[in-house]
């Protein structure tokens, strides 16, 4: 009885036997897997971004540059006239700088920096106007407190800014963005540039006006 007790213990133990788990990952190993998911994900948006900008034909974050004959505006300038386009046609060129208005510092500075170099695009034949969509009362405070004198016209109905294909891009679909553009003397759009970083070099811009207005 005894061996048989004995060797019916030895069944049952080798019956509930536990079978040793796998080893879990280590959390090295799973460090490494998601580094690696992560750079996939990062390469795979990259190439979509490329994509989309290819299919685009620009490199603007999805603006599309104009060239060609400049659309025609009259607008009002705050605390001032109306102010036309086809004014300055054959006596100056003109430099648009279509931004996010009220609520932008950049947008603020950059003007206010031009500003400043206001004798180097008059010695380019060239006119600096502002266009912003917000309507004058929120605007007139900030040009005081800016110490604007350049001209800053409202275009409360978005009409102009879409017009100069300036909205629906950017981090407002119903604002322009930060662009710059420039016409020449014959009514012609030289030069239509975007810059998403909200801050052009002003140096640059000044650099291309001057060029452009040279005939370069």
């Amino acid at each position: 009885m005894a061996k048989s007790s004995a060797a019916g213990g030895s069944r049952l133990s080798a019956r509930y036997v536990v079978k040793p788990r796998r080893k879990r990952l280590t959390q090295g190993a799973l460090v490494t897997y998601a580094g690696i998911t992560i750079v996939f994900v990062a390469v795979a948006a990259l190439l979509v971004a490329l994509s989309r900008s290819n299919a685009n034909g620009d490199d603007h974050g999805g603006a599309q540059a104009m060239s060609g004959a400049a659309p025609d505006f009259t607008l009002k300038a705050v605390g001032g006239k109306d102010i036309g386009l086809a004014s300055y046609r054959g006596e100056k060129n003109v430099l648009l700088f279509f931004n996010e208005g009220y609520g932008c510092g950049p947008c603020w500075q950059q003007s206010q920096e031009i500003q400043k170099r206001m004798s180097d695009l008059s010695a380019a034949d060239t006119e600096y106007l502002v266009i912003m969509v917000d309507p004058p009362s929120l605007l007139g405070s900030e040009i005081k407190r800016w110490g604007l004198t350049v001209p800053i016209l409202t275009d409360v109905d978005r009409t102009v800014s879409s017009e100069y294909n300036t909205l629906s891009f950017g981090m407002h679909a119903d604002k322009p963005n930060h662009t710059f553009v420039f016409i020449d003397k014959g009514g012609e759009i030289r030069w239509w540039e975007d810059y998403p970083s909200m801050r052009a070099p002003t140096d640059e811009v000044i650099k291309k006006v001057q060029a452009l207005s040279a005939g370069g």
